[in-house]
């Protein structure tokens, strides 16, 4: 038995005593550090987290706003072009019927001329003073129609103050009909002309012919501010005839929300806003108004870019070159979030805003309590850890010194002579069931093992020598062939001609080669080990794309290849195909393992792509832009290609280019097979010249083509046809035009010298005739034939001087009266309003000189014609007005000022056959003779509007009447009359 007595105990209880006081101190300190670290951050992402909610919350209020208010604009802007569309197909395309006038009774207290419609409808429907005198193409039926479009639209338009239709022959209507008479009598025509939202409608300010939004303005009947949703009305001849409005209240709309949500969110100073495009504010609270830096009142027009606060200029200039968005504005002693959406449709901006200390001022002083409470808890923990650590090491002491220290003395002291090598020690006897006792009990067990051990380990040990060799040989020779794989994949790995990296845990770069390196502009693999394959992105956003899009290939084991944009070591792109594949072979794989990329530039490649694409690109802007159809077919003559022009012009549904043969729809039905050989003879690679073929338009109308092709060779085949198609027929009619008057001023030389002679020898006849007259008795019966015979001769002379006025030899004759003169004369000598024929001269006409026979003989021919064609059924209107420059036509713009006569009938038109001949001599389709017709009345009327210098043009179609416009030039210097 052997028993040690030592000091130990004492200097291992000291020694960890200190050691844990000092840890409970560590311990506590750091705990407290980082739960102050913890509540804080928390407190901040608490906060971070709010702000945002907020101002996610103020988007999607302000969205829904926004888009309810553009869904009801679009609304009311459809209802207009509806009732401008329904009012142009009633009043100025169906055949008009009465006029209206019989239909309507004079206002009382307007000025004379006014007349107003029945007063029990919902429409109010007002004739103006200073219309036409003789208002055409407005009938009682075209307004009635019209009536409930108006009631039914400015309902379903609500909140809207009215809904109203004006036309240029002077008619107004007006929905509801319960504004006061005295407030449109004194309307006129030209009044409301002047007002901003009839202006805004008008084709010069609105070419587009669309429904257009007028700004706010004043409402004259009391409604306050309103804008207008104006539509013009434009006759299918492209003429402007009037328009339509719909007012829109500003109150209505928007006062009753701006009111409402003032109250239902428990913010303090939150409040609403709506602007113009330009900034003025439309509905802003006035008491913050000085606090934005606006010194006067919303009316007065200042925007928010003549702030004085340069924060508030700066913020409206993005808030207005954004469709939506959420800011903050630092005002004051305050901050503020700002949330605002544009309305498309009329360019307002709609926002709201918010205090930022109301929103989080509670949850502030929330955080300060928590800052104090954590840091209160952290001092807590470390004077318990203390209190804590004294007691467990007073115990520890009392307990260590008899139950450890002393055992442990026993058995190191055994325990260093087996170490030395002494096995054939007395065994150790503790009393007691305890730990140490079974301790002692094991180490005497151990000491027995040992010995036994040791007489084994002496057998074993020359079995395990030979073991060990063999094993080492064979180690060596494997580690041999490793070693030369490894040299042959390092080889390759080093000298491949693609990028080769791997990634592993993190998406971080383990390995990379030196193609890799120089792909992405580092000096060598090395700088990029440890590499993040965020850095090798061009931004975070695309980061976390990539890996959204392609992480769930790679998770299936599947290997990915697409083409991609990295960043290199410069911050520059670099095109790449990556081909990716996960290192575990395990379903599904382990991607901590690595992922290995094979990298490849491509740079060049898509620089051709690019240059591809752009060439294309350009040679469609060429297409469009040529003032010829380009299309292209392939060996189907199905439609591969066309440009705009061509989908205008071809007879063929987009939908339809597919199926094949369609291209020949477009041709002539007699040319299409000539076209089919044409193409052929293209694609079987022979040479053909340009040829003009005969196509059918979307319209209807026959046009002629100059067709040019040429084939599609790709890869050395012909895969198809590309044309240009020319339209001539323009040009075509201009050579039968010059061809034409080339025939007239030759048949016009010629009769001219017939006529002069033939005028001479007349008058020696006529002469003779009178003085035969004269010399006969009366009741002689010689002087009856004399008569008839200078009846003839005068007839004869008539036709001879149609002929020399025809001719190009007339005499150049003093011009000494005026138009005006000319065309009261005619008028009157066929009887005027008595006969049915009415004359319509404005008095802004100038006095305009002209050749009174020759331009009287004109005015008498196309008066005679127009009455003979109403074969006395109905009447004749001649109007006469000044056109200014560049002012509508009948046909076009003029190019110059002119003055305009206009013949219309309502007879029985002009067959479309007809029309090309009608300035034709000798061609007529009445009864050829002396009285019923020569064929020479619109060849003359031609000849002499020609030779004042101006134009002569027939519109008609049969049944429906025809009109002839007389344009002369202007005289320079002449004064308005």
């Amino acid at each position: 038995m052997i028993r040690f007595r030592s000091s130990m105990s004492v200097q291992l209880t000291v020694t960890l005593s200190m050691a844990l006081l000092l840890f409970a101190v560590v311990f506590a300190l750091f705990t407290t550090r980082h739960v102050q670290m913890f509540g804080d951050d928390f407190s901040a992402r608490a906060l971070r987290t709010l702000r945002h909610r907020v101002e996610l919350n103020l988007a999607d209020r302000v969205r829904e706003r926004a888009l309810h208010y553009d869904h009801f604009f679009e609304k009311i802007a459809k209802n207009s072009a509806l009732l401008a569309e329904k009012a142009r197909d009633s009043l100025f395309v169906e055949s008009p019927s009465s006029s209206l006038l019989e239909s309507m009774t004079a206002l009382e207290g307007a000025p004379s001329g006014v007349f107003m419609g029945p007063l029990d409808t919902p429409v109010f429907t007002m004739r103006l003073s200073d219309g036409e005198p003789s208002p055409s193409g407005i009938t009682p039926e075209g307004l009635s129609c019209l009536v409930p479009y108006l009631e039914v639209l400015g309902q379903a338009s609500e909140p809207t103050v009215a809904a109203y239709l004006t036309t240029m022959n002077g008619f107004f209507l007006y929905y509801p009909n319960r504004v006061s008479r005295e407030a449109f009598s004194g309307l006129t025509l030209e009044t409301l002309k002047k007002r901003g939202w009839f202006s805004a409608a008008t084709l010069d300010k609105n070419p587009s012919q669309g429904t257009v939004w007028t700004p706010m303005y004043a409402d004259t009947f009391g409604h306050g501010m309103v804008a207008t949703a104006a539509t013009p009305i434009v006759s299918p001849e492209g003429v402007f005839k009037g328009m339509v409005g719909i007012d829109l209240s500003f109150q209505r709309l928007f006062e009753p929300f701006f009111d409402e949500d003032e109250t239902s969110l428990d913010v303090d100073g939150m409040f609403w806003f709506l602007l113009d495009n330009k900034g003025v504010p439309l509905l802003f609270s006035e008491d913050v108004l000085a606090f934005f830096g606006l010194t006067g009142s919303v009316k007065e027009g200042q925007g928010l870019l003549t702030s004085s606060h340069a924060e508030v200029r700066q913020y409206t200039h993005r808030l207005l070159n954004l469709d939506k968005g959420v800011g903050r504005l630092a005002l004051g002693q305050g901050n503020w979030i700002v949330s605002h959406h544009v309305l498309s449709s009329m360019g307002w901006v709609l926002g709201v805003v918010v205090p930022e200390e109301a929103l989080f001022a509670g949850l502030k002083g929330t955080q300060s309590k928590h800052r104090q409470t954590t840091r209160r808890m952290g001092w807590d923990i470390v004077a318990g850890a203390i209190v804590f650590i004294s007691l467990i090491l007073g115990l520890f002491y009392c307990a260590l010194r008899e139950r450890l220290v002393r055992p442990l003395q026993m058995l190191a002291y055994q325990a260093k002579r087996v170490s030395e090598g002494y096995l054939e020690i007395e065994t150790v006897s503790l009393k007691g069931q305890d730990e140490m006792a079974r301790l002692a009990a094991s180490f005497d067990q151990m000491i027995a093992s040992l010995r036994e051990g040791r007489d084994f380990q002496e057998r074993t040990t020359d079995y395990l020598e030979a073991m060990v060799r063999s094993r080492t040989q064979a180690l060596d020779e494997k580690a041999e062939e490793l070693h030369s794989a490894l040299t042959e994949l390092t080889t390759i790995f080093s000298n491949s001609m693609v990028g080769i990296m791997l990634l592993r845990g993190g998406r971080r770069l383990w390995k990379a080669n030196d193609r890799m390196a120089r792909i992405l502009g580092y000096d060598c693999p090395e700088e990029m080990e440890g590499l993040s394959m965020r850095e090798l992105h061009l931004s975070e956003e695309m980061f976390l794309r990539y890996g959204s899009r392609h992480y769930d290939a790679l998770v299936h084991g599947e290997c990915m290849q697409i083409d991609y944009q990295l960043k290199r070591r410069d911050g520059t792109p670099v095109w790449c195909t990556l081909s990716g594949k996960a290192v575990d072979d395990s379903v599904p794989p382990d991607l901590d393992k690595g992922v290995i990329w094979v990298v490849d530039e491509i740079t060049q490649r898509k620089e051709s792509e690019q240059a591809i694409r752009e060439s294309e690109e350009r040679f469609r802007e060429m297409a469009e832009l040529l003032p010829c159809i380009v299309c292209e077919v392939d060996f189907s003559l199905r439609v591969t290609y066309v440009n705009s022009l061509g989908l205008k012009v071809f007879n063929i549904a987009p939908e339809d280019f597919h199926k094949p043969g369609i291209v020949l729809q477009a041709f002539h039905p007699d040319d299409r097979q000539r076209v089919v050989g044409r193409v052929e003879i293209s694609l079987g690679g022979g040479e053909v010249e340009p040829t003009e073929y005969r196509m059918i338009p979307v319209g209807g109308k026959e046009m002629t083509v100059l067709f040019h092709s040429a084939p599609i060779v790709k890869n050395s085949a012909v895969v198809g046809l590309r044309a240009s198609l020319t339209d001539v027929t323009e040009y075509r009619a201009l050579q039968e035009t010059l061809l034409k008057q080339r025939k007239l001023e030759l048949i016009g030389s010629l009769t001219g010298g017939l006529a002069h002679d033939f005028n001479n020898m007349l008058a020696v006849m006529l002469g003779r005739v009178e003085l035969a007259v004269l010399s006969l008795s009366e009741g002689s019966p010689a002087q009856e034939h004399l008569v008839i015979m200078e009846e003839t001769l005068g007839r004869a002379r008539d036709l001879m001087a149609r002929l020399i006025t025809l001719s190009t030899q007339g005499e150049d004759v003093e011009r000494s009266v005026s138009l005006q003169v000319v065309l009261r004369r005619c008028v009157d000598e066929v009887g005027g309003a008595s006969e049915g024929v009415f004359l319509d001269l404005s008095a802004a006409v100038p006095q305009m000189p002209v050749v009174s026979s020759q331009m009287e003989q004109a005015i008498a021919s196309v008066l005679t014609n127009a009455r003979e064609a109403s074969d006395g059924k109905g009447g004749v209107w001649v109007t006469c007005r000044c056109l200014e420059k560049g002012s509508q036509g009948h046909t076009a713009l003029t190019e110059a000022s002119v003055v305009e006569i206009a013949f219309r009938d309502k007879g029985r038109g002009i067959a479309e056959e007809h029309l090309p001949h009608i300035f034709d001599p000798y061609y007529t389709t009445k009864e050829r003779s002396t009285r019923k017709g020569m064929g020479l009345g619109l060849a003359v009327t031609h000849a002499v509007v020609a030779r004042h210098g101006g134009t002569v043009a027939v519109d008609s179609r049969p049944g429906w009447g025809t009109t002839v416009y007389i344009c002369l030039p202007l005289p320079g210097g002449d004064t308005r009359g």
